[in-house]
C-alpha cells in the first residue's frame, strides 16, 4: 500500500518542532525512541504513537518519511539507523517488591546498564534522581526501560525514609571495610532495596543511618564501576534466592 504522507524536509514542520520540544520536556507523557530494535520493542508493548523513517527506508508502511537532515536533528547518535518514534511513557511507576535505588548515579551508560542488570536478575523497580527518558539512557538500556518500573525522585533522603516506613529491607553498598561482605548476607526475597551511589562520591553519608546493612564487594582494587558492581551484587542475590 502506498504511503500518502508527504515527505518532511523542514525543521519548521509542526510535527518536527513538537518532537524537538518533547526531547527537552521531562514532564511530557511522551518520549522519543531511536533505532529499529527499540522501536520494534516499543511497538510490541503498544507504546508507539507515530513513526518517522528516513525516506529511503521502507520498514514501516505508515511512517512519516523524513530527510536525512531531519533525522539528524531528532537523534543524538553519530550514525542513526533511519528511524525515530514518538512513544507514550509506560505507566510503570509503582513500587515493586525488589528495588534498585540509585543515589545520584549520573552517567547515562551506567543507568541504562543497571536497568538491564535489574531485569536480568529479577528486580522490578528502579528509583533514580535522573530523567530515565534521556535518549542516551534509553539506548543503553536496550529495551529494559520498557520492562521496569521507574520512579523519578528529587532527593534521596525522603524516599529512603518512606521505604523504611513501608518496611522495606534496605542494603547500601559501601567501600568501608567495616561493612559486611555482600556474599555473607541472607537477602529477603521480597521488600528488598539495594542502594548504589554516585560514580565519584558514592552514597550520600546521611542515608547510611537508614541502612539495615552496609555491604561491600571484597576486591583487590580500589573500586568498581557502579554498573559492574550492580551486576555482581544482583547476580549474587539472584543466585541465592534460586537455591
Amino acid at each position: 500500500m502506498k504511503n500518502n504522507k508527504d515527505l518532511i524536509s523542514s525543521v519548521q514542520n509542526a510535527k518536527i518542532k513538537y518532537l524537538k520540544k518533547i526531547q527537552n520536556d521531562n514532564k511530557s507523557p511522551f518520549f522519543i525512541v531511536e533505532t529499529y530494535h527499540l522501536v520494534k520493542e516499543a511497538l510490541e508493548l503498544n507504546l508507539v504513537e507515530e513513526i518517522y523513517e528516513l525516506n529511503n527506508k521502507n520498514v514501516y508502511e505508515n511512517a512519516y518519511k523524513i530527510t536525512e537532515n531531519i533525522l539528524n536533528t531528532l537523534t543524538n547518535t553519530v550514525n542513526p539507523d533511519g528511524v525515530v518514534a514518538l512513544c507514550k511513557k509506560p505507566k510503570n511507576n509503582k513500587l515493586g517488591s525488589k528495588i534498585i535505588f540509585l543515589d545520584n548515579v549520573q552517567d547515562p551508560g551506567n543507568v541504562g546498564t543497571i536497568m538491564r542488570n535489574a531485569i536480568a536478575f529479577g528486580f522490578d523497580t528502579l528509583i533514580t534522581n535522573v530523567n530515565v527518558f534521556n535518549s542516551k539512557i534509553i539506548r543503553s538500556s536496550q529495551g529494559a526501560i520498557f520492562k521496569i518500573n521507574t520512579i523519578k525522585i528529587d532527593e534521596s533522603l525522603g524516599m529512603i525514609q518512606e521505604l523504611k516506613k513501608l518496611n522495606y529491607h534496605v542494603f547500601m553498598t559501601s567501600l568501608d571495610k567495616d561493612s559486611q561482605d555482600f556474599k555473607t548476607i541472607k537477602y529477603p526475597k521480597e521488600n528488598i532495596v539495594i542502594v548504589f551511589g554516585n560514580e565519584g562520591r558514592g552514597i550520600n553519608q546521611e542515608l547510611y543511618s537508614f541502612a539495615d546493612k552496609r555491604i561491600y564487594i571484597p576486591i583487590s582494587f580500589e573500586s568498581l564501576n557502579v554498573a559492574v558492581a550492580s551486576g555482581i551484587v544482583l547476580n549474587e542475590i539472584y543466585s541465592k534466592q534460586g537455591e
